[in-house]
């Protein structure tokens, strides 16, 4: 499958997954349900709700507009459908038959995005549930045809390719999607094993969704997962106490079945890079952006080689909260008290504008447009889903969805999404189809950029030290969470292939060992590892959307070293860089904005910055 076609229909997914991620990201995931009403938020200010939600006429008029689209996108399939067998046989035929293909991709991204925000402001209409079934019947029918042409351009020899990249029409625009497909070319197996391979794609998703049916439906607990969220965050230990384990013993009660689908992940990875002849499968998961397996080492090296700081914030929080030891429920409560302030969505733009003002006015107008054309769809409503993300369409413009909750936790999700937007319109309006849609890799990028600057212009006007040391603990947390916790979870998914590739058992007992002895490691002494914080790695979910979460460590590094550039230097290299969109393999990109990921450098850089918090933190402490 093409990656660029499969980035159009599954990238909000992605962005959807990493909100849920990052709201609570030690532990793997949080409910999108768990938002305040805006009622109780804001009851002395009326809204006017049509000021504060998608305009979705610029995608298509009505719903009959929509399926008129449609039915002439599958019509139009037959045009492409007539290059299968002939898109390498001459420079015509493949620039014909690519530009065929970008017409129709666009027009797939635009209708995919209707049916999708349709349906998540209306989750129980069964016409927008058909509307998506449509389009998954019409994508199916598609993504064959795709598939027989982009493996006529994998088989396409290298002398005639390099002829047809040659051109500078083709390079410049198709030029990093047919290098993507021919990088494949060497783990390409004969077109028999490829057939096989493909059936047996069918069942090896079954971890994967056997573990959700579990999570969704047959783990029973007895408070909702927004119930358990307010309850970590209580200043009543006991609470805390009582909804973690009601949480938590589910996993322990079957833990054993939850070793064996984490186990069955890990064999369909290694039996698939085994198979495709990768060294590994850490290096057929880093493939696609084009990452060497020394990126993700170093990564692990770097920080748990520097866990110091991280130990004497877990010291500082057992302090501040005044307890003997730190357990897996004292983690979340807020170190300061969060100042008493509903943020009023009038006052978030206003917060927004100020921490964004380091980036220039040509990246507050967009701002400003998504603000005022009505790009966000803002409160929270009983047909709507929960959560939130940033959906780009091209030859248009992103759709955020939020839950807005009038907190500072909220002002957080509105700027980080708000940097995933920005990064899709300069991406769009400065680069071709096939080269405007970045990577999650760099998309992180982008979106932890903002908060960044949020956490640094809150610290900076804050109005006293009270507030100031709340600011700074959020900063504190964002970093813990992002940069230490992921970097654990990416060493404890390195360990677990490393046992199935190297013939050694993988079972409960030894999951729960490896995962006890990394909450040691990073956390320290001061952290009590008691017997259900053991099955902690049962409750992540991105285990079985693999060698994923070192993304969010290595976003938080290069957020971290764009904010300080940006604050310092200006915003020039910065936005240079998200005009580039996906032009480009994200290291590449990420160094012509001065970020080397192959070094230390961003990493030790982060790790100083977290001292640096720490300290102030405390003294802070101390001085009340």
């Amino acid at each position: 499958m093409g990656k660029k076609l499969l980035s159009i229909i599954v990238f909000f997914l992605l962005l959807f997954s990493i909100y849920n991620f990052r709201q609570n990201i030690f532990e793997g995931y949080i409910s999108v349900y768990a938002q305040d009403e805006i009622d109780e938020d804001m009851p002395e200010k009326k809204i006017d709700y049509s000021k504060y939600c998608w305009n979705l006429y610029t995608l298509y008029k009505n719903d009959d507009a929509w399926q008129k689209d449609l039915n002439k996108f599958n019509n139009d399939m037959k045009e492409l459908e007539n290059y299968v067998g002939k898109i390498t046989k001459s420079k015509i035929h493949l620039s014909f038959g690519l530009r065929i293909k970008e017409k129709l991709d666009i027009k797939l991204n635009s209708l995919s995005a209707y049916a999708k925000l349709k349906k998540d402001l209306n989750k129980n209409s069964y016409e927008y549930l058909n509307m998506t079934e449509q389009i998954n019947k019409s994508y199916s029918k598609y993504i064959k045809i795709i598939s027989q042409l982009e493996l006529e351009i994998l088989k396409l020899s290298e002398i005639k390719c390099n002829k047809y990249l040659a051109d500078r029409k083709i390079n410049s625009k198709y030029g990093m999607y047919i290098r993507d497909i021919r990088k494949k070319k060497k783990h390409y197996l004969d077109d028999k094993s490829e057939s096989i391979l493909t059936n047996l794609s069918l069942i090896n998703g079954l971890p994967s969704n056997v573990y959700d049916l579990f999570r969704h439906m047959d783990k029973k607990i007895d408070i909702t997962p927004a119930q358990y969220e307010s309850a970590m965050q209580s200043d009543d230990r006991e609470k805390r106490i009582e909804a973690y384990k009601s949480e938590f013993l589910p996993y322990n009660d079957n833990i054993n079945i939850l070793a064996g689908l984490l186990g069955g992940q890990v064999s369909n990875n290694v039996f698939y890079a085994n198979t495709r002849n990768y060294d590994s499968a850490l290096q057929m998961y880093l493939d696609s952006d084009n990452i060497n397996t020394k990126v993700y080492k170093a990564l692990i090296k770097t920080v748990s080689e520097n866990t110091d700081n991280l130990h004497k914030y877990i010291r500082l929080r057992k302090k501040i909260l005044k307890l003997d030891k730190i357990y897996y429920y004292d983690m979340f409560v807020p170190m300061v008290n969060e100042p008493e302030d509903i943020i009023h969505y009038d006052k978030a733009q206003g917060l927004v504008y100020s921490a964004l003002s380091p980036l220039g006015e040509s990246y507050e107008s967009i701002v400003y447009k998504a603000f005022n054309e009505r790009w966000i769809d803002v409160f929270s409503n009983e047909n709507k889903v929960g959560g939130g993300y940033c959906l780009s369409v091209y030859n248009n413009h992103p759709y955020i969805l939020l839950n807005y909750n009038s907190s500072i936790g909220g002002v957080s999700t509105l700027i980080h999404e708000l940097g995933h937007g920005v990064y899709e319109y300069l991406s769009s309006k400065n680069q071709n189809f096939y080269n405007s849609s970045p990577s999650i890799f760099t998309h992180e990028v982008a979106s932890t950029t903002n908060e960044v600057l949020l956490y640094e212009n809150l610290i900076k006007n804050a109005g006293s030290n009270e507030e100031k040391a709340y600011y700074i603990s959020m900063y504190l947390d964002f970093i813990k969470n992002t940069l230490y916790t992921q970097t654990m979870y990416a060493e404890f998914e390195d360990y677990i292939h490393e046992c199935v590739e190297n013939n050694k058992q993988l079972n409960a007992l030894v999951l729960n060992d490896k995962w006890s002895m990394l909450l040691k490691k990073y956390y320290g002494e001061d952290f009590e590892v008691d017997p259900l914080s053991m099955v902690g790695w049962a409750r992540i979910p991105h285990f079985y959307n693999s060698f994923y979460v070192y993304k969010y460590a290595t976003g938080c590094c290069s957020a971290v070293c764009c904010a300080q550039d940006i604050l310092k230097n200006g915003p020039e290299n910065y936005l240079n860089f998200l005009k580039k969109g996906g032009s480009d393999y994200p290291l590449n990109l990420l160094k012509s904005n001065n970020i080397d990921l192959n070094s230390q450098k961003p990493i030790q850089n982060t790790i100083e910055k977290f001292d640096q918090l720490v300290n102030e933190l405390e003294k802070l402490i101390n001085e009340r």
